[in-house]
């Protein structure tokens, strides 16, 4: 249950919520179920504090500090996290559709069937992040550091992840539909049974024909043509899906 005194502290604006939580470092924050719907945060001092269900629609969060934060089922509707600081954080079952996240740091983070759908995630660190079943449909991706992420089953269709840092990734059933990976590093990468259907894949670092044979479909996806044909040489059944 949400302290009734913080509420009121921290809806007096960042400077004193920030002083009070430098003068009382070891004082548990529960702001759960609050409502800071478009308030200017940019800035607080949220690490460590139970933020489960509160409303963030539309607020200015831009280099919030929420390390180690509860924000699960929480709504973060087009929310402005800008260089926000969420070190594992807890953001299972949330809602962050259209969020800036915008050179986020995000890991270790737990997002699992979190809704991202249209986020904007550009040059966010998502390293060893849990996305399990999250939906990033339409997401902005580009050059996100995605290494060691738990992708399984999450949706990534029409995403931009050209030039994104997917080493050691897990993406097994993810679906990439229309996804752009151009220039993406895939190293070591699990693409089991990945729906990459007219997926942009040109230019993928350390890819290996490998990888590609084990995706669930490559039907219409964008390959460089000398790829493309020694991969069908090699893993006839891919040819077969045209």
């Amino acid at each position: 249950m949400a302290n009734q005194e913080q509420l009121k502290l921290i809806k007096g604006g960042v400077d004193a919520w920030n002083a009070w939580r430098k003068a009382n470092p070891s004082k548990r924050v529960d702001l759960s179920g609050g409502n800071f719907s478009k308030m200017e945060l940019s800035g607080v001092d949220l690490d460590g504090a139970n933020l489960q269900d509160v409303n963030f629609n539309q607020a200015n969060l831009s280099g919030a500090m929420l390390s180690g934060a509860n924000l699960t089922e929480s709504s973060l509707l087009e929310a402005n996290l800008t260089g926000a600081n969420l070190e594992n954080a807890n953001v299972s079952d949330a809602d962050l559709l259209r969020v800036i996240l915008v050179r986020a740091n995000l890991k270790v983070a737990h997002l699992a069937k979190t809704d991202l759908t249209g986020a904007d995630l550009t040059k966010a660190n998502l390293r060893e992040a849990n996305l399990h079943l999250a939906n990033l449909q339409g997401a902005k991706l580009t050059e996100a550091n995605l290494e060691g992420c738990k992708l399984r089953e999450a949706n990534l269709g029409q995403a931009d992840l050209a030039g994104a840092n997917l080493v050691s990734a897990d993406l097994a059933q993810a679906n990439l539909t229309q996804a752009n990976l151009r220039g993406a590093n895939v190293e070591k990468a699990s693409l089991i049974q990945v729906d990459l259907q007219e997926a942009n894949l040109q230019a993928l670092d350390n890819m290996t024909l490998l990888q590609l044979s084990k995706a669930r479909s490559l039907r219409q996806a964008r390959l460089d043509p000398p790829i493309y044909e020694q991969l069908v040489r090699e893993y006839p059944h891919v040819g077969e899906q045209d």
